[in-house]
């Protein structure tokens, strides 16, 4: 089960993730994108959109840095695990901190703002409430510290938690 979970599963994803969008781009190019609500209201999502978009990257970089980064190229720059970690995890919850925060706000935006409200469609009100359910089940396990399975899988380049 672990093979299929943490092996097989993710390329099944990835693969779907990219047919998907080429059948998508091919079959229905015109509905690509949500209808833009932004002529409606745009103070909150000045604020929002930024926090969360710039907020998700940091942490896929974030995650990305710690899997592919190897203990030995820090060590030999002179960083101790201790500092790295501190780092880690200080950049890390800011990015997710930044990630939940243009959540709240672009969904606080989307359900208050009558104008907003009126044009949001059934797949937007779907995405919302899966997207923040995915975001709060993986900070529940970095918070909580559990990442040990995924770091036993990573092998010999990942770091374990201090």
């Amino acid at each position: 089960m672990k093979i299929f979970l943490w092996i097989v599963f993710p390329y099944i994803c990835l693969t779907s993730f990219v047919l998907g969008h080429i059948w998508r781009y091919r079959y229905d190019k015109f509905g690509w994108t949500s209808r833009s609500s932004e002529l409606y209201e745009k103070r909150i999502l000045a604020w929002a959109s930024p926090l969360f978009h710039f907020g998700i990257l940091g942490v896929l970089a974030g995650h990305l840095a710690g899997l592919l980064v190897p203990e030995s190229w820090t060590s030999a720059l002179g960083i101790s695990e201790h500092a790295y970690h501190i780092v880690a995890v200080s950049l890390g919850t800011l990015a997710g901190l930044a990630t939940i925060t243009g959540l709240v706000l672009l969904v606080y935006r989307r359900r208050m703002t009558p104008s907003v409200l009126r044009v949001t469609s059934v797949v937007d009100k779907a995405v919302y409430p899966l997207l923040g359910a995915v975001i709060l089940a993986v900070s529940l396990v970095q918070i909580e510290g559990s990442v040990d399975l995924a770091m036993s899988i990573a092998g010999a380049n990942a770091r374990e938690p201090a």
